[in-house]
């Protein structure tokens, strides 16, 4: 990812995006044409800029049910989704997990729910933090590795397609100390450009320095019943 034009990084630090969520959403992007059907944002939060990157804002033919369990952020429904969610089984086509895993005490049993709600091969977009702040959205329990990951997803009944790490050591240390880079639309883009290129410098050259990311992203469908 250090090809990221300095452009695109300076774009959506104007729109107050993280080195993380702009990562984030380079990856998420190449999806986009599988995020089809009818589409649950759960624990959307407000207008995620995942929605424009999808196209979910967009296509007129793409049905787009958000659920969070804070009213003010406007969801279609207000639901816990640490009980069970209010849909019928395979209801959705897509499902949509941002930043999210990291709170419940039992996430494999959030993604069982999530399993319950989508249609045979249905899709699973989740996003999931390894380096991050403690951050009580009321709890905050977790951190994932690429091996938590799997074996959450695999506990649920999903099978992963592609799972993608988020920046490395060096962008994960601009992700940390992003509120002290101001000002924040100069500063912030190019600590983020040299940060890219020097994780690049390092996974070539020091190779024997174990990864680092930010998070993970996840693209991930149900395991056949066969």
């Amino acid at each position: 990812m250090a090809d990221v034009p300095f452009r695109v990084l300076w774009y959506e630090v104007k729109r107050g995006k993280s080195i993380g969520r702009t990562l984030t959403n380079l990856v998420m992007a190449q999806w986009r044409d599988e995020v089809k059907g009818l589409v649950l944002d759960l624990a959307c939060g407000t207008e995620p800029s995942y929605r424009r990157i999808l196209g979910l804002t967009e296509i007129a033919h793409e049905r787009l049910v958000s659920v969070d369990h804070n009213p003010a952020c406007r969801p279609t429904i207000v639901a816990d989704l640490t009980r069970t969610l209010p849909f019928r089984d395979q209801v959705a086509d897509t499902a949509i997990l941002s930043s999210f895993l990291y709170i419940p005490p039992e996430p494999v049993t959030v993604l069982q729910e999530v399993r319950r709600v989508l249609k045979h091969e249905g899709l699973l977009l989740l996003t999931a933090p390894l380096i991050f702040p403690y951050h009580p959205e009321p709890t905050d329990h977790w951190r994932f590795t690429e091996e938590g990951l799997r074996y959450v997803c695999a506990r649920a009944g999903f099978r992963i397609e592609s799972i993608v790490p988020i920046g490395g050591r060096w962008t994960a240390v601009a992700y940390l100390i992003a509120p002290f880079l101001r000002p924040r639309w100069l500063v912030a883009p190019v600590v983020y450009g040299i940060c890219l290129y020097l994780d690049t410098w390092t996974s070539r050259w020091l190779t024997r320095l174990p990864p680092c990311p930010i998070g993970y992203v996840v693209k991930a469908r149900l395991m056949s019943c066969a």
